[in-house]
């Protein structure tokens, strides 16, 4: 089967899965609510796994499938199952009152493993817009370049005198010339102790064959030894000992030259769709264009009549800036008619901040409606085919408004002259007034805006390091266990990886998705120093292509003074960040913002600023502001937790990493710079005795060990535990009562109470079902 049938048959598969799970979650008759929380949440589970594993192959098959239409219709279902996997994740939060669930017992019963729990990202998220990004960073480069002479330097370090200059190369050089010395006299006198041997011993000179028999000895010996060295490391990967080094596949360099020409050839697939599609379009103006523009205009015409006989006035004709007749001929659904605002200029209403409610579900529960498949896989779908799409008629927008515009002049004249001469004068001093004017000062401001911002450090450049979210990490293998138990497990880091993926990077990554799922403004990463937050932000940017803002309360220390200046830079950051989406805002150590109480050292820096204007301007952001704010803290306990709990919908506790992802860490890390982990280095013990330690240690120890001369020695002297134990020791770890300390905060957030209360009752209804088991016991 040819590659291209092989991802239509995994389409069609994908395709009968997901029907299948549609009438499974709504069949004709609607199923009993269910009063057990546990089988309620293990179907859930078990929902959410099966969507993950149908978006999995719809995002393989939407990254290699070449044919344009096919593209566009996978792309719709791919976004409906992203929606519908987050609203899963949202119903799983409002059960268990926990960010993390653990599904151990779910995947050894459909058979998964645990790989199938990663969120797969849609590589054209980045990809689709590489062009674009790239010319963003190249005039975020340009800019920072113009403004570095002006900013400020660290200290710069003092000239050193020609004296001094001149004795420190001719130090270099005289080390430089001991050192050949001695290594040109250890070879002088190991070649006098080979020649001094040899006389003592006596030995004599040996024939031809004698030399050829030595020769083969030692090099069939040399092969003897290599081989049962590779049988033993067999034998020890059969049994399970050691990971089995996997040979070197010559297959996976034509697969991925066969993905990345497949990559090449959608895009010149979807150019030659999109000009054919412009000449056809082309085509139907030319030939059905003038009978387009009077069924435009008698359409208008008709609703001018309905509005004059329904109110007793003509209406008042949209304007441009809203998009003129484009919003009366758009395709909406009903409820997003009766939700619109009567005014064609009017704003819309903003939307409230989400705020938590601390009630518990009410039980018996039941699964939500499925919004987001519904919405994207059958509503309007043959229209959207078959139709004349309405974008088709935006070429006839300008001239079909200009002459309706004046045959509504006309006709208001006719009906009430003097309210047309009141409109009249209306309407011009509105377009001397600026309105016309509005759209160049508009572009203008936003140019200058972005440009300070920029310059002022507002907004920054990603580091090359974190390319993408961190795969390192293994699977938390006893959660469902140990909550059974009634013990909390500790995260994994696959866990917090999952959730990073789920609230951040899917919903920037897709507007339609954005706009579908549960909206999610903001995110907060609490947990020890060193454990991998502000990586988690820039992998978060890296994986959507997302622009990074700073209002970290130390960047802004300086900037923006006074009220004016700091509504301006709230102002700049969200209105560019809504114009250069998706946009990450983030803010470190962002419990100083709600800082309980201001430390001395810091009252002159006045970390507080933002506490009250940051709430304010969530609040401004619509479900199309593709927009995140995410804040980093060590130390939340610090901060007042109600203010900085209505800031922040959502919060993620990341603890330090456990011994599986430990482990894998390790391993990871020492071949990432340039080791190679043998049978002297054993990452079992290295992994147990480095408990307490954070990634970002076991990172700096890492390349601390792994100099340029160490990897060159690695031949003859392998690695060891030992080499990494002492640069560890010299750190400090993150010890038991900060983590206490950080889980007790956390039980005080709006779903830590809830997880709390939640857990009380349950333990209140099996000491009363104990009770009234030994009663009955003793009657008997």
């Amino acid at each position: 089967m040819s590659r291209a049938g092989t991802y239509t048959k995994m389409w069609l598969e994908s395709q009968a899965a997901l029907q299948e799970l549609l009438a499974q979650e709504l069949p004709s008759q609607p199923p009993q609510p269910e009063k057990d929380q546990r089988l309620f949440f293990h179907m859930l589970a078990t929902l959410f796994l099966r969507y993950m594993q149908i978006l999995r192959c719809l995002e393989t098959c939407y990254d290699q499938m070449v044919h344009p239409q096919k593209r566009h219709v996978l792309r719709q279902v791919l976004d409906g199952v992203m929606g519908r996997v987050l609203e899963l994740k949202n119903e799983m939060v409002e059960v268990e009152f926990s960010e993390y669930h653990y599904m151990d017992d779910v995947l050894q019963d459909l058979k998964f493993t645990p790989a199938d729990m990663e969120v797969p990202i849609p590589k054209y998220f980045v990809n689709q817009r590489a062009k674009a990004l790239k010319e963003r960073q190249q005039v975020l480069c340009d800019i920072l370049a113009r403004m570095e002479p002006s900013m400020p330097h660290g200290p710069s370090r003092p000239p050193m005198l020609r004296d001094e200059a001149v004795q420190l190369v001719q130090m270099a050089e005289r080390r430089r010339q001991g050192r050949l010395r001695a290594k040109f006299m250890r070879e002088i006198r190991r070649d006098e102790e080979r020649e001094r041997r040899a006389r003592e011993s006596g030995a004599k000179e040996l024939d031809r064959e004698q030399a050829a028999t030595c020769i083969q000895k030692v090099w069939k010996g040399c092969l003897q030894r290599r081989c049962t060295k590779l049988e033993r490391q067999r034998e020890m990967a059969f049994i399970g000992m050691v990971s089995p080094s996997l040979p070197f596949n010559a297959c996976l360099i034509p697969t991925a030259l066969g993905e990345e020409f497949r990559h090449l050839r959608q895009a010149e697939y979807e150019a030659e769709y999109q000009q054919a599609l412009e000449s056809i379009r082309e085509g139907v103006y030319e030939m059905e264009g003038p009978d387009m523009r009077e069924e435009m205009k008698e359409q208008l015409r008709q609703w001018f009549i309905e509005c004059h006989d329904l109110t007793g006035r003509f209406p008042e004709f949209p304007d441009e800036e809203i998009g003129g007749s484009s919003i009366l001929f758009a395709e909406k659904t009903p409820e997003q008619v009766s939700g619109q605002d009567p005014g064609w200029g009017a704003k819309s209403a903003e939307p409230r901040a989400g705020e938590w409610d601390l009630a518990p579900i009410e039980t018996p529960a039941q699964i939500q409606p499925r919004e987001c498949v519904e919405q994207k896989l059958f509503t309007g779908e043959f229209l959207r085919l078959w139709g004349v799409p309405s974008c088709w008629l935006e070429p006839f927008f300008p001239q079909v408004d200009e002459l309706m515009r004046e045959e509504l002049q006309r006709l208001k004249l006719a009906v009430d002259r003097e309210e047309g001469k009141y409109l009249m004068a209306k309407k011009s001093s509105k377009v001397r007034g600026g309105w016309r004017v509005r759209p160049i000062l508009w572009i203008w401001l936003t140019a200058m805006v972005g440009a300070a911002g920029v310059g002022n450090c507002l907004c920054s450049l990603l580091p090359a390091a974190h390319a993408c979210l961190p795969q390192a990490g293994d699977f938390c293998y006893l959660g469902t266990t140990l909550r059974m138990a009634g013990i909390e497990p500790t995260p994994s880091v696959m866990d917090i990886r999952q959730n990073i993926a789920l609230y951040a990077i899917l919903r920037l990554g897709s507007p339609t998705l954005h706009e579908l799922a549960p909206q999610v403004k903001s995110l907060l990463l609490a947990g020890p120093a060193g454990t991998g937050k502000k990586m988690l932000v820039h992998a978060v940017c890296t994986e959507t292509g997302a622009n990074l803002f700073d209002l970290s309360p130390d960047n802004l220390v300086g900037k923006y003074p006074g009220k004016s200046g700091l509504s301006m830079m709230i102002h700049m950051v969200f209105k560019v960040a809504r114009l250069m989406q998706p946009s990450v805002i983030w803010v470190g150590n962002a419990e100083k913002t709600f800082y309980k109480k201001v430390p001395k050292e810091e009252k002159e820096a006045d970390p507080k600023r933002l506490k009250k204007d940051l709430p304010k301007a969530l609040k401004m952001l619509k479900p199309e502001d593709r927009v995140l704010l995410i804040g980093t803290s060590d130390k939340p306990y610090m901060a007042d937790v109600k203010t900085l709990c209505r800031a922040y919908e959502r919060i993620l506790l990341i603890p330090r990493p456990d011994y599986a992802s430990r482990y894998v860490i390790w391993q990871r890390l020492i071949k990432k710079h340039g080791g190679t982990v043998t049978g002297a280095l054993d990452i079992s013990a290295l992994a147990k005795v480095s408990d307490g330690y954070s990634q970002g240690h076991m990172a700096q120890a890492v390349q601390m060990v792994l100099t340029e001369r160490r990897i060159l020695q690695l031949p003859k002297k392998p690695l060891g535990a030992g080499e990494f134990l002492q640069l560890l020791a010299k750190a400090d770890p993150i010890y038991s009562e900060e983590e206490r300390t950080l889980q007790d905060w956390y039980l005080k957030t709006p779903l830590g109470k809830k997880r709390l209360k939640a857990v009380q009752e349950r333990t209140e209804g099996k000491e009363a079902k104990g009770k009234e088991k030994k009663e009955k016991k003793g009657k008997k």
